[in-house]
């Protein structure tokens, strides 16, 4: 599992690290923008599931 996870921040890691190298200034904040997003509404969905599973309701 420890390999696993390495793999996954390595992976991060390059893609980061990709990212900084092609993409101008303001393509970056794009995709800041883009992951932001991204990262709220998996939030508020995964808040909106655990809501319905504590009031008894299986989705």
């Amino acid at each position: 599992m420890f390999g696993r996870l390495f793999k996954f921040f390595v992976l991060c890691f390059v893609l980061y690290a990709l990212a900084r190298w092609v993409l101008d200034r303001e393509q970056r904040r794009t995709l800041r923008d883009w992951a932001h997003t991204l990262a709220v509404s998996l939030l508020i969905s995964s808040l909106l599931l655990v809501l319905l599973f504590l009031l008894g309701i299986n989705v």
